[in-house]
Order: structure tokens, then sequence, then C-alpha cells
């Protein structure tokens, strides 16, 4: 009964911890599905909220993307991806404020009148700021067709 007494506040602590990084992954698999679906509908919204303020993604070709590049391009005419999805996920919480979120997506982008398929593999990570996941850095791999 003293054992049951000393583990049972330790128990419920440890329930708390696991429920609590359980809704931290669902809220970042979120924010990830929120992200990639922001880009055929241009919404700029979405990623300002999602990015934090000092983000910086290094794109496909090496190139570091501010914020403000990022949503610039999403905006701009030039910039049409007809449809995007996320086909594989892993979320990774490094403690309680930093995660990675290692992910592929594929997407048809639209270059001269023609729809191109490509996909990509990337990585996300986020940090919990003030109670609230914002994503502070990516990399992009583009894999192709």
């Amino acid at each position: 009964m003293k054992l049951l007494i000393y583990f049972l506040p330790l128990a419920l602590s440890l329930t708390g911890i696991a429920q609590s990084s359980s809704n931290d992954v669902k809220t970042l698999e979120k924010l990830n599905e929120d992200w990639i679906h922001s880009y055929p509908t241009k919404d700029t919204a979405t990623m300002s909220r999602i990015f934090a303020d000092d983000f910086l993604l290094i794109s496909p070709n090496g190139s570091r993307i501010t914020k403000q590049d990022a949503l610039t391009m999403t905006a701009s005419p030039d910039q049409q991806i007809k449809s995007a999805k996320v086909d594989k996920v892993q979320v990774r919480l490094l403690g309680n404020n930093v995660a990675l979120i290692m992910a592929e997506a594929s997407f048809v982008a639209v270059d001269n009148g023609k729809d191109v398929p490509g996909r990509t593999n990337y990585m996300d990570v986020y940090e919990k700021r003030k109670g609230r996941w914002v994503a502070i850095a990516a990399h992009v791999t583009y894999l192709g067709q």
C-alpha cells in the first residue's frame, strides 16, 4: 500500500505528460496539413499564422527564404500550385518546446498551361512559443515526378 501511495502521483503525472505529447503531435500534424494545403489556395493568412517572424526555409535550390519571401512568393500569380497533399508524416518531439516534422508531399503545379506533378521530402522545425507551436525553420528537397 505504501508503494502505491508513493508511485500513484508519478503514474498520474506520466499519464498527463503522455496526453500532452499526444495533443502536441495532433496539433503539429494539423499545422503541417494546413501549411501544405495553403499553397494551392494561396492562403497566406494561414502561412503567416504558422510561420514565426524569424522563420527561414532552405529551398531545393539552396536559397534562403524568409517568412515575408515565402508569403510574397505564395501570393504571386506566377506561383501556380493546383493541388498539394501530405503523403507521409512523422512528428518527433524533442522535449516540451521543440519538434521536428519529417514528411513527404506530392503536388501538381501548372507550368506553361500544363499540369506538372512533383514530390518533395522536407523537414520542418517547430518551437512552442508562449504556448503556441510555430514553424521556425524548414528544409525542402525536390524528389522529381
